[in-house]
């Protein structure tokens, strides 16, 4: 017989056998999570250079090509070149000919600038069909008929060049310019048509002059922001020489403001202490003004917009109070566009109170709370589809989300994707022979397959359909269909810019059709459609919804991947209301530059102007010890460098004012070794680096405050503060942001290539998790104490199983009943 104390140690190794497995398996569980994100906007990428032909177009857009450029001109204004790769989207070649005769850019212009020239490039590469004619195809602006396009006689070339003038009176605010053939196809399959290719190199360029401003201040934004200008926006604020927190505070407000409103442009926030050339924008108080710039009279919290006292045409804003109070009251005025609707100068009294913002809120983020329907995410426009496409195109559209990089994607975390849509096809008659084919897919990041669908196969005709056929009298056929996907959050990673993007296909491309509706639409015939025009639609209901709400927040930290895309963990609550900005006591004017541009990137994720933002000298940093910090300076001004050295991925910044260096001591390797069996990294050590061996001038680090425990730190240095400079500009230039990830980055010029990051292991975390879930993530990558806790386990139930067979041998030796 087995002795009663064998037996709970038989069960004991058992279990411990069983839970080899286990042990294994959440040890590489969080191998197998996403990296962190490293990808820029998706608005931002650009394709890679190629060489150009012999004919001298190139054939393949360059980085460069894909860039909006202003240039200033001699005597005055600007000079603006559109490349068609940017309002059309042109990135390869584009056909055009029976079926798609034409093709359409859409721009806009600023509405106080005023075109004096305007020049068209065109490259074209013609069919030999077009050889010699001038009768073909002509250039339009706006409907109106500018030029017609020559094409050199045979042999043709495989691309040619036309430069042609357009009158710039026919320009406007909202424009559209369209190549296209002179007269509607042929719609005849017997008789050829000539074709050509656009090529996206093709660029209009626009002299442009400034037209003179009303002092109004129902103009404002304008003169310093328009939504219709394409180029990033540039904004100049005046200050005194040393400016006094309020006035700060007031300059980083303001900076998010224009942040905001520039979006995907970006805005270039700088300050300086004396009226610059052009626009400029003037925050004042008696006790501290700029020098050398006259002030209208200050009786209050004053907004007024006047002209420039030496340079005609330019404007200058007046942001002015008696105190700091009133200064930023006068500032808040100008961000919540609480002004008079008319006259150029008001006297703030009083604002209403607003109420407090709840996290994730920003109004450019996607809701994580609640299912957010498609409509609120794209237009409902973009949604449908019609028609049938070459091989070389395909309709697709995309349904863009902006997410808080903290959505905690672990596991088995699944987020419902409910997609309604309606399929016509087209009409028996118009079907004719043709094979009847309309296939519909849904990616996440145009990778991740989500969901495929034939929707004519195996699609039987439902009653109602009948029904409703029946009684509006209408011959089409409307097919509903529903789709319930299952979106794993594990596959969003921690990246900010996500999308689903639906891609339509409705069989092969039926040419004459397409043509012939394409005639009518020209002719503008009116009347009923012959039923050779019917052409199938595929329509995405706008009422289909995307539900995160399922997903906690949570994410290991430092991530300065979340910090360049969607400037985390400072946006989560979106007036940046638990947002501190450390510069040094005195700080240089390079420094005061660095927080603006800190504080537009922080407006450009959220959507919102950080009228809570705090900006504070280091003397006062304890009062805001429980905030998220950035702290700016160079390496000898800011003293938190130093004080912080041992939270910091640095060993020898200089110590604030001397050129001595602080020592920290150095861990023993048996404590290495220790800590290794303690936690399984996923990255290789990343020792505390030395501010010399990165190597660069500059560089971002992030790390936990050591004020406040989860609390975060991203650390803006120079060597000097004039290398600040490279750290603001890397946050706006999309292939330098797109390469900032990790715990430290080093910024040594203004290129992709001068961008080295150091990613290492979490040293802490921000946000909460259901507890169980807590507990599984927190041991799986230690796995020594994963085994403690599971031999602590095996002991007690050991313990339990020994004390019961003890109590039923007892009771069996004094003949009880078991």
């Amino acid at each position: 017989m087995m002795s009663p104390l064998l037996t709970p140690c038989l069960a004991a190794l058992t279990a411990a056998s069983l839970c080899l497995p286990l042990a294994a398996a959440a040890g590489a569980s969080r191998d197998n999570a996403p990296a962190p994100a490293r990808a820029a906007p998706a608005s931002a990428a650009a394709s890679s250079p190629a060489a150009k032909k012999a004919e001298g177009f190139p054939s393949a857009m360059t980085a460069k090509d894909l860039r909006i450029q202003s240039q200033p001109l001699a005597g005055g204004g600007r000079q603006l070149s559109l490349p068609f790769s940017q309002i059309g989207q042109i990135y390869h070649p584009r056909p055009i000919g029976r079926g798609f005769f034409r093709e359409r850019l859409s721009f806009d212009l600023r509405t106080d600038e005023l075109v004096k020239r305007a020049t068209l490039r065109l490259l074209m590469m013609p069919s030999a069909a077009m050889a010699g004619r001038s009768d073909l195809m002509v250039v339009r602006l706006n409907s109106e008929t500018v030029a017609r396009i020559v094409v050199p006689p045979a042999p043709v070339p495989a691309q040619f060049e036309q430069i042609i003038d357009i009158d710039p009176r026919l320009l406007t605010d909202s424009n559209e310019l369209t190549v296209q053939f002179a007269e509607p196809p042929s719609c005849d399959r017997e008789r050829p048509f000539p074709r050509a290719e656009i090529n996206g190199h093709s660029t209009l360029t626009l002299d442009l002059q400034p037209l003179p401003l009303a002092n109004d201040l129902s103009v404002l934004p304008a003169p310093f922001f328009d939504r219709r200008d394409a180029i990033k926006t540039a904004v100049t604020l005046v200050t005194s020489d040393r400016p006094e927190g309020t006035t700060l505070q007031a300059a980083g407000h303001l900076a998010s403001w224009f942040g905001a409103l520039a979006g995907h442009r970006g805005a270039r926030v700088k300050s300086r202490a004396d009226l610059p050339a052009g626009h400029a924008i003037v925050l004042a108080t008696p006790q501290d003004r700029p020098e050398g710039v006259t002030l209208p009279p200050i009786t209050g919290a004053t907004v007024m917009l006047a002209d420039h006292p030496t340079r005609p045409g330019s404007k200058v804003l007046y942001l002015m109070g008696r105190d700091g109070a009133e200064l930023r009251r006068a500032v808040d005025a100008l961000t919540r566009g609480q002004l008079p609707a008319q006259g150029s100068t008001a006297i703030i009294n009083a604002l209403p109170e607003l109420a407090a913002r709840q996290p994730y809120d920003a109004p450019r983020w996607t809701p994580t709370n609640r299912p957010v329907r498609f409509d609120e995410l794209v237009k409902t426009n973009t949604l449908g589809f019609s028609g049938t496409r070459p091989d070389w195109m395909y309709m697709a559209t995309s349904v863009p989300m902006r997410l808080p990089p903290d959505l905690f994607a672990w596991r088995e975390r699944i987020a419902p994707v409910d997609v309604r849509l309606t399929h016509t096809p087209r009409l028996p008659d118009a079907a004719g022979d043709r094979h009847e084919d309309a296939h519909l897919e849904l990616r996440l990041n145009h990778r991740e397959p989500l969901w495929a669908n034939n929707l004519i196969a195996g699609q039987p005709r439902r009653w109602y359909e009948w029904v409703r056929q029946k009684i509006d009298g209408n011959e089409k056929v409307v097919r509903e269909h529903h789709a319930a996907i299952r979106l794993a959050v594990e596959s969003l990673g921690t990246r900010s810019y996500q999308s689903i993007d639906i891609r339509v296909r409705h069989g092969d491309f039926d040419e004459i059709a397409e043509c012939l509706r394409e005639a009518q639409a020209e002719n503008s015939q009116g009347g009923s459609a012959d039923p050779i025009w019917s052409l199938p639609s595929t329509i995405i209901d706008g009422s289909s919804t995307v539900d995160l709400s399922g997903a906690p927040h949570f994410m290991a930290m430092p991530d300065l991947a979340a910090f360049a895309n969607a400037a985390f963990p400072f946006t989560r609550m979106a007036d940046l209301s638990e947002t501190a900005v450390v510069l040094p006591d005195v700080p240089m004017r390079e420094e005061i530059d660095a927080m603006l541009g800190v504080a537009s990137h922080m407006g450009q994720s959220s959507g919102l102007a950080g009228r809570a933002l705090e900006v504070l000298r280091v003397r006062e940093i304890d009062r805001v010890a429980d905030h998220e910090l950035v702290v700016i300076g160079s390496a000898g001004s800011q003293p938190l460098f130093t004080e912080w050295s041992r939270a910091m991925p640095f060993r020898d910044l200089p110590v604030a004012g001397s050129r001595d260096l602080p020592t920290l001591p150095e861990s023993s390797r048996w404590m290495e070794w220790l800590h290794s069996l303690w936690r399984k990294p996923k990255y290789p050590p990343l020792p505390q680096q030395t501010f010399r061996s990165v190597r660069a001038p500059a560089v971002i680090a992030g790390f936990e405050s050591p004020l406040r425990e989860s609390r975060s730190v991203v650390a803006l240095i120079g060597e000097t503060p004039a290398d600040l400079t490279l750290l603001t500009d890397a946050l706006t230039e999309a292939d330098q942001l797109s390469l900032i990830h990790g715990h430290l980055v080093s910024v040594k010029d203004d290129t992709s290539k001068g961008v080295t990051a150091f990613p290492a292991d979490a040293t802490y975390t921000t946000g909460d998790l259901p507890w169980l879930t807590s507990v599984r993530w927190h041991l799986s990558d230690k796995p020594m104490l994963l085994w403690l806790v599971l031999l602590g386990a095996v002991l007690a139930l050991s313990l339990i199983t020994f004390v019961l067979l003890q109590r039923h041998a007892i009771r069996r030796r004094a003949g009880s009943p078991v």
